[in-house]
């Protein structure tokens, strides 16, 4: 029997290479994705290792609490520098050196910002190190910084900031502009920067006052004498160090960053492979279809092997091990082809803003067995029910003439199969959604996955009325072609609700994000003009991770004969009530004049050093008034107790809320600057034009302002700011669109193999055709033309489910932010259009083959 597989095989190699492509493609992308991740954790991990590569033990603050809103890790007040001359005499100590970190980026010599940390790299700061041993930085010109305006920056800054030594730039920092002057550029090790990131080095005094605070360092590393251990040197420190600090060996500090970085990897992956999974779904769906129809379209072969003795169990086996030959071969392809996958994945994710770090590409024994154990797995799955129905084939089919078609609506089994699966996923959705789950997502992944499956059981039932429909118009535009065509699909629903319900899949994936997408940007668009009284935004472009403009800027901008009031935004986090909170803040002085956050009780001009404002959902939850205390948490100042001072009722309209978001606290500048220490910098500042001010005019008086002041900043007008927040969400659906892409290509190349087998299967018929007067172009036209039914169908059913979908996700989230639901009908329309043309390219090669048969050999096939 496994001679005959082979044989078979080798003769049907075109049926092995299109069964294939499909798997190729979902094993690839797994395969790209780990690849593309250990990639980044290696490069991250030995960035940890070459940072503290001469690093024996640091002392830093305890961590005030742990986690952020943007990751994780402890939350560390600075140290006092005045630790350093008294922690070098403990004994095991060789050297000894404060560090300072913080926030900077550099105006290259055209004006324009060095790096976007909002959507890549970050751009850091810090203090020239005076200890070898202590320092990854070598200088490969110039030399040390050494004045209070000198400088030392990373060679890839260098390169694409057109930067030299000796040249005069802006730093800009959470502070005013800096001016200075590049005495000396620096390499990481052997590389030109650490990851890619943007480093400003200052003299120790200057990073002090403008990344931390004078006579404050970040942290204090320490080299060991010889003979002495990491684990010594820290138990000799940890004696001497007053309360609130702690040591740490230089060991356990390179696997706190690398475990902090490996849990971000981790969820970038998850993001990642569930495309993967999907891809490889549908990849299954087209398994399976060809595999059902190669299984019927081989009932005299098989009746043949039953009557010569195979039994049913070899018939299966047979099946089954053909399954095995195509997965494998398909696995070992794919994981080769994951290569290119990983090297277009960090391409496409820099085409989005978020570049990564040079470094070859890693290939990890788990890749290769998770790679390997997918493509058998998927294909040996999807081959099991034909498999099985090629086993119940009876020897007496081999008299008998193959019939692969299968009519009608399907077997009323069939149909409450269905819908049981269907009313199954509606209630697992519904629950995921509503029902408040300890793991909602999963609960409504399954249910969303047992919907497509629900509808893709009733796809025969569905695919009879409905291919006759979307056909309708084709006997009166195409004449007879669109006649047959319309007939073709209609005559075996079966085959054609399999091959639309792959692309089903990705196109009903592609309506929900859409849908999710539109909704969110209507949301905040409805909240901005509903609550935003402002006119222009500056954007600062420092991202989440600290930094922002000069805090003096909102009183120069007041200034403007052209400007009403200005007010800027900071950020940062704290822990409320035990939970690790975003929290937000501006000048109480003239917030209430830009942000409409429907006061409850009290007012923003309340907001003093003490005081915090709640949203009126977070007051009925904890059930606060005005005047009660609020426990905080902060990172510099450690436990508070702030009192109520406003209640709100409208939380998307606070500061600090995110697109589609609700921010449930914000505070006033003077708490926000009393409780995180300096320097202060706005992540966003305000403004609000002068009542009678031409808009024309303020908004170029602002821009002059900006320019001069906080070189690197954007301003918009109220247009340009809800442009801006719809972008950070299309371009996470643009790059959901691409990763979506495959297995919509995965659903194409499904019809096309269908269409393939068909026609085999069809070769007399054709035949026939061609000899009673079909030309070619005819019957050319008749394929495409019951490609585009077949697409048309898969997308209708698609966006059918992910327009319920998305209106679903959208009701459960009303109460979060996500208040409007909207459909937007041009971009279906284009999915739709695009889905026709995409089923004419599905078709040119079957479609081809088609036209090309022999008549007389056509009309003789059996």
């Amino acid at each position: 029997m496994i001679k005959i597989v082979l044989q078979s095989l080798l003769v049907r190699k075109r049926r092995l290479v299109t069964t294939a492509l499909a798997v190729i493609i979902g094993v690839a992308f797994t395969a790209g994705t780990l690849m593309l991740t250990d990639s980044m954790g290696k490069t991250f991990n030995d960035l940890s290792a070459g940072v503290y590569k001469g690093t024996d033990a640091v002392v830093r603050a305890k961590a005030v609490f742990n986690g952020t809103m943007g990751g994780s890790g402890g939350q560390r007040p600075p140290i006092d520098a005045s630790l350093v001359p008294a922690l070098s005499h403990v004994p095991g100590v060789a050297a000894a050196q404060g560090t300072v970190l913080g926030y900077t980026r550099l105006i290259g010599k055209d004006g324009t910002p060095v790096g976007n940390p909002a959507h890549g790299v970050p751009s850091l700061g810090g203090n020239w190190g005076t200890v070898p041993a202590l320092n990854p930085f070598q200088l490969v010109a110039g030399h040390a910084p050494q004045a209070p305006d000198e400088v030392v920056i990373d060679k890839h800054s260098a390169t694409i900031g057109h930067l030299a030594v000796g040249d005069v730039t802006t730093v800009l920092v959470s502070g005013p502009p800096q001016r200075v002057r590049i005495a000396g550029i620096a390499v990481f090790g052997t590389v030109d920067s650490p990851a890619g990131a943007s480093v400003v080095l200052f003299t120790t005094p200057v990073a002090q006052k403008l990344l931390a605070a004078p006579g404050k360092f970040t942290s204090i590393s320490f080299v060991a004498a010889p003979g002495v251990s990491q684990q010594q040197l820290v138990a000799s420190l940890q004696r001497v160090l007053p309360p609130g600090t702690e040591a740490a060996t230089g060991a356990k500090i390179i696997k706190e960053t690398q475990d902090s970085f490996q849990q971000f990897l981790q969820v970038f992956a998850k993001f990642l492979l569930i495309f993967a999974v999907i891809a490889l779904l549908v990849g299954g769906f087209i398994i399976m279809n060809t595999f059902a129809i190669t299984v019927a379209q081989r009932t005299q072969e098989n009746g043949l092997l039953r009557a010569l003795g195979a039994s049913r169990r070899q018939v299966l086996v047979s099946v089954l091990v053909e399954a095995v030959a195509v997965g494998a071969i398909a696995a070992v392809l794919g994981l080769a082809a994951g290569f290119a996958v990983a090297t277009g994945l960090k391409a496409l994710l820099g085409a989005f803003g978020f570049a990564l770090p040079g470094g070859s590409l890693v290939l990890t024994a788990n890749t290769v067995v998770v790679s390997l154990l997918l493509g058998l797995g998927v294909t040996v799955v999807a081959a099991i029910s034909p498999a099985r129905k090629a086993a119940e084939v009876p020897p007496v089919a081999a008299m008998q003439q193959a019939s692969t078609g299968s009519t009608g609506y399907g077997s009323w089994q069939r149909v409450v199969a269905g819908l049981a699966l269907l009313a199954a996923g509606l209630a697992m959705l519904f629950y995921g959604l509503f029902g408040h789950p300890a793991s909602a997502f999963a609960v409504a992944g399954t249910g969303i996955l047992l919907v497509f499956f629900a509808v893709s059981v009733l796809g025969r039932t569905i695919a009879l009325p409905l291919s006759r429909t979307i056909g309708a118009p084709l006997p009166r535009i195409k004449g007879v072609t669109g006649a047959l065509a319309r007939q073709n699909t209609m005559r075996d629903p079966q085959r054609t609700a399999a091959s639309a319900s792959a692309l089903m899949i990705g196109v009903g994936l592609v309506a929900f994000i859409t849908i999710l997408a539109s909704s969110t940007t209507a949301s905040n668009d409805a909240t901005v003009d509903r609550t935003f009284t402002g006119d222009f935004v500056i954007n600062s472009g420092a991202g989440m991770g600290g930094g922002g403009v000069d805090p003096a800027l909102p009183h120069k901008l007041a200034a403007l004969p052209q400007v009403a009031a200005a007010t800027g935004e900071s950020i940062g986090d704290a822990l409320i009530f035990g939970q690790v909170t975003g929290l937000a803040a501006v000048d109480p002085g003239t917030g209430g004049q830009i942000f409409n956050v429907s006061p409850v009780q009290g007012s923003i001009s309340a907001l003093g050093a003490d005081a915090i404002a709640v949203s009126a959902d977070t007051a009925a939850q904890h059930h606060l008034t005005i005047g009660d205390p609020v426990p905080v948490v902060f990172r510099d100042t450690g436990p508070r107790t702030l009192r109520v001072a406003l209640i709100y009722g409208d939380p998307q309209a606070a500061p600090g809320s995110s697109p589609g978001g609700k921010a449930g606290y914000f505070l006033g500048t003077p708490a926000f600057n009393a409780n995180f220490a300096a320097p202060h910098g706005y992540f966003q500042v305000f403004v609000k034009k002068a009542p009678g001010a031409p808009a024309a005019a303020a908004l170029a008086a602002v821009k002059q302002l900006t320019a001069r002041d906080a070189p690197g900043a954007t301003v918009l007008d109220q247009g340009g700011y809800k442009a801006e927040q719809a972008n950070q969400v299309n371009q996470l659906l643009y790059f959901i669109y691409a990763l979506l892409a495959l297995a919509i290509v995965i659903g194409l190349l499904g019809i096309g193999n269908t269409l393939a087998l068909s026609i085999f299967e069809r070769t007399r018929e054709l035949g026939v055709m061609r000899a009673v007067g079909m030309t070619r172009r005819q019957l050319r036209s008749t394929i495409r033309w019951e490609s585009v039914i077949i697409a048309l169908q898969g997308t209708v059913l698609g966006l059918a489910v992910g327009v319920f979908f998305g209106w679903a996700l959208v009701l459960a989230q009303k109460n979060q932010g996500l208040s409007v639901f909207s459909v937007p009908f041009r971009t279906l329309l284009i999915v739709i259009i695009l889905a026709g043309l995409a089923g004419v390219a599905a078709a040119i090669l079957p479609s081809r083959r088609a036209a090309k048969l022999n008549v007389l050999r056509a009309i003789t096939t059996e």
